[in-house]
């Protein structure tokens, strides 16, 4: 699976007089047609949240308040990015494990993606079972 990918995208902050607007746009800062959305908040101190990958599903994090760190890993490598302002999303491509941890009291992220959930088989929670499915995908790849 050589396409999978992940890059810090720039999002539509603008500071007026009457307080601060964040926007962002299928097609522009969102490399997708947006299908749905989910916030995470409150998380407790040392908690994370993630540690998963999905099998089909793209999205971009925003940090829209409050600050966060988001590690991703393609099964041989890791990178971990400080989600600290709203003017930057995270895109992660499916097939990429994701946690999310280090998170402040005021921490608010915003999730844009670009599929409906599925409940039934649309995430590893194994990591394990990720890296074994990972090593499938490159050698089907290889053997094209």
């Amino acid at each position: 699976m050589k396409d999978r990918t992940y890059y810090l995208t720039d999002i539509k902050c603008v500071k007026e007089t009457d307080g601060m607007l964040i926007a962002a746009e299928s097609g522009t800062q969102i490399p997708f047609a947006i299908q749905r959305m989910f916030c995470v908040k409150e998380v407790g101190k040392g908690q994370s949240r993630g540690a998963h990958a999905t099998k089909k599903t793209r999205l971009v994090l925003i940090a829209l308040a409050g600050a966060c760190e988001i590690e991703v890993d393609t099964g041989d490598h890791k990178e971990v990015f400080v989600m600290d302002t709203p003017s930057k999303g995270l895109y992660i491509d499916a097939m990429i494990w994701r946690t999310m941890k280090n998170f402040t009291p005021d921490c608010l992220v915003l999730a844009l993606a670009d599929r409906v959930f599925d409940a039934q088989d649309e995430t590893y929670d194994d990591y394990e079972e990720f890296l074994k499915a990972v090593r499938v995908s490159s050698l089907s790849e290889e053997g094209k």
